[in-house]
């Protein structure tokens, strides 16, 4: 009798510690979480079809809403697991969409609330996730020990942690910290290894949402900016042409983006035929989208174009003009 008394007590002290009785507020339990996660879905839905500004303010309506329920809710402490977890997946989420949206301070910060989540639940592929995602951002802000000491510390968990699509996703971050840092042959070595890692990742069903748009596009796109990277411009550019043919209809900012890239390339390749059919495309493709670097790399072309004294160019400068882009002074 004591002891069942015992069990019965230490039962109801454990559920006290993670239920307090005194805590009023909504019951949060399994259908919350899972209409959250639907919610957290969609934003790659947004963000790949709008761009980043339209999925920043998707992004920060669901984050407020789960916040509300981890502050004000009442739930058990597997909940409160899954609900810091989702927090951390949409900081994470968030620290692309503001790097996209042109805000990198916000997407830094998102990031670290990413790392930090990760760490509390203890889920080493949101660590890679996050790891990755600064990477990237250092890279952009001209921190090249930063991106390199990033991808390295996000590979060492891959390696132990990830699958193939994973440790693939990693190895294309690694490539492009390393050319940005000037460590060319160390960035061609990442290259080839992502590469076979790719070739594992077919049967690979365990891979997490986020490595989805990973795949022989993604590898064709970093062999490109590794061309660029290496001066290396006619080669980077059947690399891009064949990153563009791969992505598929759900991709639409991403389509526009790498043929912003693609006229760039060809421009600054003394094309300008085909750059001029290229940006101007991209630019009809790019109405309506809300995406910072888009507009940016847009503008690039157009500057470009600006600089070149012939008739085509000048002919482009009007046409992206009419479509809302304009060169820079």
């Amino acid at each position: 009798m004591l002891r069942r008394q015992f069990v019965v007590d230490v039962g109801a002290l454990l559920g006290a510690s993670v239920l307090p009785s005194g805590r009023t507020g909504r019951r949060i339990g399994a259908t919350d979480i899972q209409a959250f996660r639907s919610k957290v879905s969609e934003l790659y839905t947004i963000d790949h079809s709008q761009g980043g500004r339209v999925a920043r303010q998707a992004a920060t309506r669901v984050l407020h809403s789960i916040e509300k329920a981890v502050t004000g809710g009442v739930y058990l402490a597997p909940v409160g697991r899954d609900l810091q977890l989702l927090v951390g997946t949409l900081h994470s989420h968030l620290g692309w969409i503001e790097f996209d949206a042109g805000r990198p301070a916000a997407a830094r910060a998102s990031c670290t609330e990413a790392l930090t989540s990760a760490r509390l639940v203890g889920d080493p592929l949101l660590e890679v996730r996050a790891l990755d995602s600064l990477s990237l951002l250092a890279v952009e802000q001209k921190r090249p020990w930063e991106a390199v000491a990033a991808a390295a510390a996000s590979g060492e968990i891959a390696q132990a942690q990830g699958g193939p699509k994973v440790k693939s996703v990693v190895a294309l971050r690694q490539a492009r910290a390393l050319s940005a840092a000037g460590d060319h042959a160390g960035a061609r070595r990442a290259l080839s290894q992502a590469l076979v890692w790719q070739d594992r990742s077919d049967k690979d069903a365990d891979a997490p949402p986020w490595t989805a748009f990973a795949g022989q596009v993604e590898v064709d796109y970093a062999t490109a900016a590794w061309h660029v990277e290496t001066g290396q411009l006619a080669h980077a550019i059947p690399f891009l042409r064949s990153a563009l043919g791969q992505l598929g209809p759900t991709y639409s900012r991403n389509a526009a983006l790498y043929r912003a890239r693609l006229a760039e390339v060809l421009m600054r390749a003394g094309e300008v035929e085909e750059a001029c059919a290229e940006v101007v495309a991209s630019a009809s493709a790019a109405m309506g989208m809300a995406s910072t670097r888009l507009a940016d790399r847009l503008r690039t072309v157009a500057s470009l174009a600006a600089s070149v004294d012939a008739v085509m160019a000048r002919h482009c400068v009007e046409e992206l003009r009419t479509l809302g882009v304009l060169a820079r002074k």
